[in-house]
Formats: C-alpha cells, structure tokens, sequence
C-alpha cells in the first residue's frame, strides 16, 4: 500500500502548480490553454470567423494549426486562405481533408500520443469542424475525443471547435456531453454588415474565466478581425435605422439635441428616439454641453484613444 500512496502523492499538486494565472489571447473572449466551441447555423459565416482568429492568432506569434475536414480547397482559394494565411505566415499550418489518410478522430488520437509535459505550448488547434471529427450523438466516442482533447490542453494547447446549431437554431446538435466536455461555448450569431464585411455577435452559452459576449468585424477581402462594440452588434432594427440616419445627418456638421431630432422626423419629446441617442452616445457620435443645450458631433473633442477611435469606425460596419 505504501507504493501507492507514494505514487499519488508525487502526483500531487503543489503549491508550484498553481502559479499559473488566466491569459486571454483575445481579451474577454478567447482564453489561453482553454477547449473553445463556436456554434452557429449553417451559412452564416463560421469559417470567415475562424479564418479570421487564425489569422489574428499567428500575426500575435501563436503556432496556429487549422484542421479542417469541412472546406473543399475551391472554396478555401475563393476565400484567399492561400494567399492570406498559408503563403504569409510560417506558422500557420492548414491542415485539409485532402491532405490526410486519417480520419479525425483518429487525428486527434495521434496528437494525443504526444500530450506530454508542455509539447503544446502557445499552440493553437481550430477544428472545423466537429461533426467531421466524431458522431455528436455517441456519447462514448464524444467522452475519448474531448479526453484527447483535454490532454492537449493540459499539454499547452488552446483549442477552438467549430459546430453547426441544431434546426431552431437556438442550441448546438448533438449530445449534452459535448457542453460538459468543454470548457468555453459561444453562440455566433450574424449580424448585418456592409459589402465585403461580416458581423458577428457571440453570446457566452457556457462561462469560464470570465468570458463575457464579444463583438467582432471580419473583412473579408483581407480576413483581418476588429473587435465590434456589443451593444451595437445588438442593434434592433429600429437602432439599425436611426444610427444609420443620425450618423449620416452627423456627418453634414455638429446639431443640438432638437436639432437633430427634427432633421431626422422625430419629435423633440419622442422617448424612443431620445433613449436611442444615448445609448450610442460615445460610440456613433458625441454630445457636449454647451449652454442649456447638448451639441451632438460625429467626432469626439474630448480623446484621442486610439482604442475609442478604431471602436467607433468599426461601428459604422452596421449600415445597411
């Protein structure tokens, strides 16, 4: 019995063990050395996304390794994954169907044999997408993939899982093991967006490390990702419209409160229209106080942060 007992003890944790704190890649939405899962319908433009952290996660010296059993290599060349991640990146590595003799979660086993220590540090797995890499219906084959990967996190490894939503869209498909097996779940929710442009809203659907709902604007001509304020990728139709106008109206020159109500065919009292205005003050526009009036610009003369500046661009990606 005493080998035993010796053998969980020099398995024991230490003190030394928990001295590592939570490091986010992307702040408040994806965590360092975490089991990720973005789930969304069908068409709405999950591998842009994925694309997109891809391209983000090398540019910030992750080893990034995209496997992906989803994509035939036409649509990924129509989507510039060649020339924009693959060609400008070494340490991007985009794995594809086409590539492999293994299916994937025979792929997967394989990285497994290999979890050892710390062999997986500042790497990055996106998997797309998690269909093609198990039957989402097999508890017993969900519980070995995510037991692989929880070892290649263990092992250093961040990892992000793409996923379909069921018929309603409001849930992933598949079996209740798939959310207790993980670590972080989203739900991507698209969101409208100018030409050449994809909106996302991403609802937490399951919270770890503090991860709150995100916002994000991809380019799809050069698959760059810029964060998007989440109230704004919240907009109902009716914010949607009057932004849009109270932005353009803006851009002529500062207007009063009254002013700017009036050019847009509210009423001065209309409480609508007045809450609208200040939920996006200091996102869309900027008041000021001037007198017993409020000034309205669409550019602020109280900061110059650059973080406020590049939120407020990304912003008007919503007009339609």
């Amino acid at each position: 019995m005493s080998e035993i007992f010796e053998f969980l003890k020099s398995s024991s944790l230490t003190k030394d063990s928990f001295n590592e704190k939570v490091e986010f890649l992307i702040e408040g939405f994806l965590v360092k050395q975490l089991i990720t899962l973005i789930y969304a319908d069908g068409g709405t433009g999950k591998s842009y996304m994925a694309f997109a952290l891809a391209k983000k996660l090398c540019k910030e010296g992750q080893r990034v390794f995209f496997i992906d059993y989803d994509n035939p290599v036409g649509v990924l060349k129509q989507r510039g994954v060649d020339r924009l991640l693959i060609e400008s990146y070494e340490n991007m590595n985009y794995i594809q169907r086409s590539t492999l003799e293994l299916c994937g979660f025979e792929l997967v086993l394989k990285l497994e044999e290999n979890a050892v220590g710390k062999a997986y540090k500042d790497c990055v797995f996106i998997l797309d997408s998690l269909r093609d890499f198990v039957d989402i219906n097999n508890d017993n084959r969900i519980n070995r993939l995510f037991g692989a990967l929880k070892n290649l996190r263990e092992a250093g490894a961040t990892v992000i899982i793409l996923h379909h939503s069921n018929k309603d869209g409001k849930n992933y498909q598949g079996s209740n093991h798939i959310r207790n097996s993980l670590d972080v779940m989203y739900h991507l929710l698209k969101r409208p967006s100018k030409e050449n442009e994809l909106n996302f809203l991403l609802e937490v659907a399951k919270e770890r490390a503090g991860v709150k709902d995100s916002g994000f604007c991809v380019k799809t001509l050069n698959l760059e990702l810029n964060e998007l304020d989440v109230e704004v990728a919240r907009m109902s139709e009716y914010e949607l419209n009057f932004t849009t106008l109270a932005q353009k109206i803006l851009a002529g020159g500062d207007l009063n409160k009254t002013e700017l109500l009036n050019a847009m065919n509210y009423e001065k009292d209309d409480r609508t229209a007045r809450d609208c205005l200040d939920k996006f003050d200091g996102k869309l526009w900027f008041s000021r106080k001037m007198g017993k009036s409020v000034i309205y610009s669409c550019k602020s003369e109280t900061t110059t942060d650059t973080t406020i500046t590049t939120m407020r661009e990304n912003t008007l990606n919503l007009a339609v």
